[in-house]
């Protein structure tokens, strides 16, 4: 009676200890991947400490998502490894409790988990992701602040309109949302098959925080044949565009990451209102809205999971059971990312492409609980 009595308090402080590290540890490896690829234009450019502190935060949330199934998985590891290499699981079978009472305590807490990551995931990562990408977006005003010439014939597209700009300096007044721009010369493409584009030329223009200002104007609208039906001058002219200069090759719309489960949920239903059902956009719509579930809850599936399997092979080894819980997430990261693709693009149900992983390792969890007792 005593080793049950005690069996329950030890178990959960046994787990969170090594769950919390492995957060935080876990966590600290991937902030790598967001600050390494900056190093250079930190020295290079002298991007303020507080950019890449502002990066790193907006960024922690989707980390913390990513991180706590890993966690779940290792800390379960770690806890039933010690018990079992101390010979408590023995005591505690022989005193007459299921291993699914004393696994009860991990079940619980992977639970918790995965409530706060679908939490956090839903709530917090889109708005958080959303200031990523906008901080991100900015990181170039930085480089062009340093350099007396940012670029020549710089060449792109947005939208409806298309861009051949022949010079970009800094701003004089030394702004990093402003630049002064040369030889400018301005596409508005008409809808396709309607003709051919308006011609804005300007001897001169500047950016200021995604608004354009255009110096000596010219405009030519063409005709059904191509020849200039009407030309108009003028001294100036603004054209609220609302282009941002060092993100013009992303897309204008949210990503998924950007929208909550009920977002998803609309956008999912408008489509299929509309006949679109089947298609790869209401396929790539799909995924994402059952992941917003299906991942946080993975954490519960590595908990039905890793306990037996780490007990199962105590016995090989101190650690063998810690590493096969390794190499169980590493598997499951994989079996995401197939589903992702096979999801997305509609060779595969985007709900049971979400929740296979999940699926899998709660059956197979559940089969050698089941075996084990």
């Amino acid at each position: 009676m005593a080793v049950q009595a005690a069996m329950p308090r030890k178990m959960p402080w046994g787990y969170l200890l090594p769950f919390v590290s492995g957060v935080l540890l876990i966590i600290v490896m991937l902030v790598g991947n967001t600050v390494f690829p900056l190093i250079e234009q930190i020295a290079k450019y002298g991007i303020p400490l507080m950019v890449v502190a502002k990066l790193v935060a907006f960024n922690l949330p989707t980390l913390l998502v990513l991180t706590l199934p890993a966690a779940t998985a290792l800390a379960a590891a770690w806890a039933v490894n010690r018990l079992a290499r101390d010979s408590e699981v023995t005591a505690i079978r022989m005193s007459g409790v299921p291993l699914r009472r004393l696994f009860r305590p991990i079940f619980f807490l992977g639970a918790a988990a995965s409530l706060l990551a679908f939490v956090v995931g839903d709530r917090v990562v889109p708005p958080a992701t959303q200031e990523f990408y906008q901080t991100q977006s900015q990181l170039p005003a930085f480089g062009f602040q340093a350099l007396p010439s940012v670029a020549a014939n710089k060449v792109f597209t947005f939208q409806d309109y298309s861009f051949h700009i022949r010079e970009i300096h800094q701003d004089p007044g030394g702004d990093v949302n402003k630049l002064h721009l040369v030889g400018v010369t301005i596409f508005q493409n008409p809808p396709i098959g309607a003709g051919f584009p308006v011609l804005y030329t300007a001897q001169s223009a500047t950016y200021d925080h995604d608004l354009w200002t255009l110096y000596q104007v010219h405009i030519d609208v063409m005709d059904a044949d191509g020849s200039v039906a009407k030309e108009v001058a003028a001294g100036s002219l603004v054209k609220s565009l609302r282009i941002p200069l060092g993100s013009l090759e992303q897309s204008a719309t949210r990503t998924p990451e950007m929208l909550t489960m009920r977002q998803l949920g609309t956008e999912m239903r408008a489509l299929a209102s509309t006949g679109q059902r089947g298609t790869d956009a209401y396929n790539a719509i799909a995924y994402n809205y059952y992941t917003k579930l299906a991942l946080p809850f993975i954490c519960l599936a590595f908990a039905l999971f890793a306990p037996p399997l780490t007990l199962r092979f105590a016995r090989q080894g101190a650690y063998t059971g810690i590493f096969l819980s390794i190499l169980m997430v590493w598997v499951a990261w994989n079996t995401l990312i197939l589903g992702k693709f096979l999801g997305a693009s509609g060779k595969l149900s985007p709900v049971l492409a979400a929740w296979a992983p999940d699926v899998l390792f709660m059956a197979l969890g559940l089969l050698f609980l089941w075996r084990m007792e």
